[in-house]
């Protein structure tokens, strides 16, 4: 990580010894100063900031060095076939004048094997003659076709339309027309008329006919020849019962028998009553999504059940840790449901965990009997485990009552510690605009004093001299930075930054020794 230095830095003509340039390339070297240099890593050279790096006055970034530039010009006239230079250059250095360049053509007539050059950057000739005349063509018309300016129009097409109506009926033909054709420049040549036949009236009826086996059927039947499609109405025995009457234009009755019988399931968005008083039976379990707390008339789930009674524990009476009775731990445990509990009437080591008399032992879920339960089977609360203790040191040592002056001492879950010890010659403080600092910016310079006297520091008798400064950034990572550290000799000391530094960009670390 780099070091800042806010202000310059004068080596007294002490000389500097194997040092390398910043390693960058212009897309991470960022904006620049005046005279600022780095190695550009991307071009394998050095590179200098200057006011004009592109000879329109914008400042930035160019190549240390003769031949970052051109060395040397020329220009001649030996070879030109088209272009002649008015200044003649041979090996021309520093501001080169290369005058304007003509064109060297003369005057002349051209030829058909003169060549010319296109947009297209393409030799190429122009045919030679005159146009004497356009002729007309079919379907095509010239006005002034010698010239000087013809003018071709497409000859006019005429024709009558007529028009027919017709209504046919079952049975009757009319013509109409069937395709058309044309000649290579769109003109209608030819058109094939056809005569169209329309069916003979056909008249449809549905009769409804009754089938064995809970059915009935419905035909279409044309006037004409043999039934045309059916559908079927198939009842299910037990389930849907089908009646019809038969006749044309008859009826299907689609309804429930007197015994319905459902083989899935039965989903209603409303709900079922009974009417009758005689016994309902269920073959299979009845399950009640969801039963209304409120109303106490309501079933309630096995669910519902479960979690009311759930965690409800039963007291078990006393437990001598250092006996193991009655046995909570070992092979031949006792069988417990979660949240029966014990309370300690004799101390001692349940597991790892030091207990006393009055503590508690919650059965944490449901503990088979001769199972050895592990302790994270077991909830223990103990009965002073808000009170002071002794030490951090000691994990397991049994807790007391005690009372420490919050001054001095900091309380955690019942285990005290003392406050971590502050230096009372050390001092914080924001390089602002605000007591005890003070800020001006004056002939490029900003300077923040900081006075020492002020009672947040050191008090009335601190001196510049006793103290030592160190300035760091105020956001992390709070890096040390360098600048200019200026002492009275009374309670007043700067702290001068070049160029215009804001407030709150950093603050400074005050030892009084």
């Amino acid at each position: 990580m780099a070091i800042n230095f806010l202000n310059t830095v004068d080596l007294n003509s002490i000389q500097i010894e194997n040092i390398v340039p910043e390693n960058a390339n212009a897309g991470t070297i960022g904006a620049g100063v005046l005279g600022q240099m780095y190695f550009d890593t991307a071009q394998d050279t050095m590179m200098q900031y200057v006011a004009d790096s592109d000879g329109a006055g914008n400042p930035g970034y160019i190549e240390i060095g003769t031949t970052s530039g051109v060395e040397t010009f020329s220009n001649t006239n030996v070879g030109s076939t088209y272009v002649d230079f008015s200044v003649v250059n041979a090996s021309a250095i520093g501001d080169v004048n290369i005058g304007f360049a003509d064109l060297n053509a003369v005057d002349g007539t051209s030829t058909a094997a003169d060549r010319f050059l296109t947009k297209a950057n393409k030799w190429a000739t122009i045919p030679f003659g005159d146009i004497t005349a356009v002729l007309p063509g079919t379907y095509i018309n010239i006005t002034n076709s010698t010239g000087p300016e013809p003018t071709i129009n497409h000859d006019l097409t005429t024709r009558t339309d007529t028009t027919s109506t017709v209504s046919p009926g079952y049975g009757a033909t009319f013509t109409t027309i069937d395709t058309v054709t044309t000649n290579t420049t769109g003109h209608i040549t030819a058109l094939n008329v056809k005569t169209v036949t329309l069916a003979a009236d056909t008249i449809y009826t549905l009769p409804v006919t009754a089938l064995a086996g809970n059915q009935a059927r419905v035909s279409l039947t044309p006037s004409v020849g043999a039934v045309t499609s059916t559908v079927d109405f198939i009842g299910t025995a037990g389930r849907i019962a089908i009646t019809s009457q038969d006749q044309n234009n008859g009826s299907v009755t689609i309804d429930f028998p007197t015994n319905v019988e459902i083989a899935g399931t039965l989903d209603t968005a409303g709900k079922i009553a009974v009417a009758g008083t005689a016994l309902s039976t269920f073959a299979g379990q009845v399950q009640i999504v969801g039963a209304t707390a409120g109303n106490t008339n309501n079933a309630v789930t096995l669910g519902q059940l479960n979690t009311a009674v759930a965690g409800i524990g039963v007291f078990q009476g006393g437990y001598n840790v250092a006996t193991n009775t009655p046995a909570l731990t070992g092979g031949s445990n006792v069988a417990l449901d979660q949240g029966d509990f014990f309370v300690v009437t004799t101390g001692g080591t349940f597991y790892t965990v030091t207990l006393e008399i009055g503590d508690f032992i919650f059965a944490a879920a449901d503990i088979a009997a001769s199972s050895s339960p592990a302790v994270s089977e077991y909830t223990i609360v103990r009965a002073d485990a808000n009170l002071a203790g002794l030490s951090a040191d000691e994990p397991s040592a049994v807790r007391g009552v005690a009372g420490f002056d919050s001054a001095y001492f900091t309380a955690d879950a019942g285990w005290i510690s003392l406050n971590r010890q502050t230096n009372a010659n050390g001092a914080k403080q924001a390089l602002n605009d605000t007591a005890p600092s003070e800020r001006t910016f004056l002939n490029g310079l900003t300077t923040f004093e900081i006075n020492l006297a002020d009672t947040s520091l050191f008090g009335a008798n601190a001196l510049a001299e006793n103290v030592t400064v160190e300035v760091t950034q105020n956001v992390s990572p709070y890096q040390t930075v360098y600048a200019d550290v200026t002492r009275s000799g009374s309670a007043a000391i700067s702290i001068i930054f070049s160029g215009n530094v804001a407030v709150d960009v950093y603050r400074v670390l005050l030892t009084h020794i």
